[in-house]
């Protein structure tokens, strides 16, 4: 398996968990210690002390924000079709 393979697989694997039974088994809920970009669903700002939601896929949201996701919906904000 050369490195290309190897990083081709790792990127198609990204999200390929289903992410909501992850998610709410699993909430890795954390205050953040430093601003991080934007969160994808509510399109504010990621700042420092907010509570936030850190999915298996890594991709990190608002923690009620995601919350009321995936009552809805069943993958990442950002990663839809896996």
């Amino acid at each position: 398996v050369t490195a290309l393979m190897v990083g081709t697989l790792t990127s198609s694997l990204h999200c390929s968990t289903p992410v909501y039974r992850t998610y709410w088994q699993h909430t890795d809920e954390d205050v953040l210690t430093k601003d991080a970009g934007e969160c994808a669903i509510c399109l504010e700002e990621l700042q420092q002390g907010d509570t936030i939601a850190r999915l298996p896929c890594l991709c990190i949201y608002h923690k009620g924000c995601i919350d009321e996701w995936f009552e809805v919906n069943r993958s990442c904000p950002e990663h839809p079709s896996d």
